[in-house]
Formats: structure tokens, C-alpha cells, sequence
């Protein structure tokens, strides 16, 4: 759902009719219409009205981001081709691992028991795992709210959520979530749980490399070692204070809007394997400048 660069269809098309209105009405204050910069700003409202009549026709357009396009092509080797791009990062392998422990978190705080969900969800345009779903429902299918969290890597990506609660990509995140569910309420959970101990030697180890010391008896190392290891650990921060939950409300609007970028998606699929099959039959490509 990243918009691309530069200015979307309905945009130009909203400027346009904008800058319309504003020289009609100083055209329409002129006194005097038959001076020459009466009529020369008469010259420039027709030709505003002939470059709204030529967005109108496309207005409405999708247009995919090269960010989008890049995924896309990615999903197309691993549709053809069975091949993945892995992209693993020490933030998603403890988010992985201490998943459990958020959950035991959000429980706590909200004295509630939640839910885990295992089913994978899908329907014609989308699928998800959402990570839970409110206790009063028996099924996540028809539930009230669903829940997904987010464990942070440490207390300084934990706090950057209070001003900044709603990821773009976590929003569209849960309105897909919703459309699978038929949820009301799209819930994200920040939590801050202490990091695991592999993950912590791991870090350690890296930072022994960094210092270039002979050993980890150096006396710098162990002082570098415990400062890092306790920004690593956070049971002596009272619960409270380690949640952060921002919700949403399900938005049919913005569902359709997803499902009809997946539809121009689909299209960009097509055309790419077209292309893809093409250049490679002609073994060659010849391109004029």
C-alpha cells in the first residue's frame, strides 16, 4: 500500500481544479475584461480546464510505488520459482522467540487470557496469521477485535511508539486482518520483554569483535559487556510501563482500496511474466535511445 513518489493522479487532478477556482475568481474581479491581462488570464483558465478534463480521465488510476513493484517480483520467484529472499534481522529473530512472553505481558496488564491464533486466514485477495483475538469470542472468524504484537528490541525502539503509535505498514496490516475476520477493532501491542540470552551473547560476541581486545577478561569489555546487557534486560521496569497498545477501527473503504491495488498488482504480475518470457526468447534486447 506505499504510495509512490512524486504527486498520485487524484492529486494533480484536486490541484488543478484548485488553481481553476482561484484564477476564475480573480479573472471574475477584474474590471475591466477586455484589457490584455484580463484575456491573457482568460488564456490560462481555458487551458487549466483542458488539463482537468485530461486528469479526469485518470483521476482515479493506481499507480504501484517501485517499492510495491519490488515485492511484487519477489513474490513472482517464489510463485515460478521456488526461491525466497530471506530477510532476517536480530529484531525479527527475537520478536520470533519472545512472542510467547509479549503475549504472557498483555495478558498480565489486561488481566485477560488471550487467545493464540494458529490458523492461517485467507480469502480471494489476501491470508494472515493475526497473532490473537478477544476472549469473548469461541472463533476468531466473526470476533470483535483481533490483536497482533510487537515485540520491541529494546527500550529506545519500545518508547518511539509513543509518538508515533500507528505504523503505516501495521495499519494496513490490521484492516487486512479485519477483512479476514470480520473483526470491528484492530488492536496493535508494543511490548518490551527482556531479550534471551543467546540473543545477548550473540551481541556480546559481536561487541568483543568490535573492541579489538585479546580477551573478555579485558576490564573495558566487561564494563561494555554489562552496560550492553542490562539495555538488554528489562524486568526491573514494572509491567505497566512495558505496554503499549494502539487500536484501529475496521475501514471497508480502505479494505477496497487494498483490494483494488492488489487487482493492479495482479495486472503488474502479468505483464512482468510477459515481459520476463518475451526478453528471454529473443535472448537479446535492443533498446533505442
Amino acid at each position: 500500500m506505499t504510495e509512490p513518489r512524486g504527486k498520485t493522479p487524484v492529486q494533480l487532478y484536486n490541484e488543478a481544479v484548485d488553481e481553476y477556482k482561484s484564477e476564475t475568481a480573480k479573472y471574475e474581479a477584474m474590471p475591466n475584461k477586455e484589457l490584455k491581462s484580463a484575456k491573457s488570464k482568460l488564456e490560462k483558465i481555458n487551458l487549466i480546464q483542458e488539463r482537468i478534463s485530461e486528469l479526469d480521465s485518470k483521476k482515479n488510476d493506481i499507480v504501484l510505488s517501485e517499492t510495491c513493484k519490488t515485492y511484487l517480483i519477489q513474490s513472482y520467484v517464489l510463485s515460478k520459482y521456488q526461491r525466497e529472499k530471506e530477510v532476517s534481522t536480530k529484531q525479527m529473530e527475537k520478536g520470533t522467540v519472545v512472542e510467547e512472553d509479549s503475549i504472557d505481558l498483555l495478558s498480565r496488564v489486561e488481566k485477560t487470557m488471550y487467545r493464540k491464533n494458529e490458523s492461517k486466514l485467507t480469502n480471494e485477495f489476501i491470508s494472515g496469521t493475526p497473532d490473537l483475538f478477544d476472549t469473548d469470542s469461541e472463533n476468531i472468524i466473526g470476533c470483535n477485535e483481533i490483536i497482533d504484537i510487537k515485540s520491541s528490541w529494546d527500550l529506545f525502539s519500545f518508547l518511539s511508539n509513543v509518538n508515533e503509535p500507528m505504523n503505516s505498514n501495521y495499519y494496513w496490516q490490521l484492516q487486512g486482518y479485519m477483512a479476514l475476520t470480520g473483526a470491528k477493532i484492530g488492536t496493535i501491542a508494543y511490548c518490551l520483554v527482556s531479550t534471551p540470552q543467546n540473543l545477548i551473547e550473540s551481541e556480546k560476541y559481536k561487541l568483543l569483535r568490535s573492541m579489538d581486545v585479546v580477551s573478555e577478561e579485558d576490564p573495558n569489555y566487561k564494563i561494555a559487556a554489562a552496560k550492553l546487557e542490562h539495555n538488554m534486560i528489562f524486568d526491573d521496569i514494572s509491567i505497566n510501563e512495558r505496554l503499549l497498545t494502539i487500536s484501529v477501527k475496521r475501514s471497508q473503504e480502505d479494505i477496497d482500496k487494498m483490494y483494488n491495488k492488489i487487482l493492479k498488482c495482479r495486472e503488474f504480475l502479468s505483464e512482468f511474466e510477459q515481459n520476463h518470457l518475451s526478453f528471454s526468447n529473443k535472448n537479446r534486447l535492443i533498446v533505442n535511445n
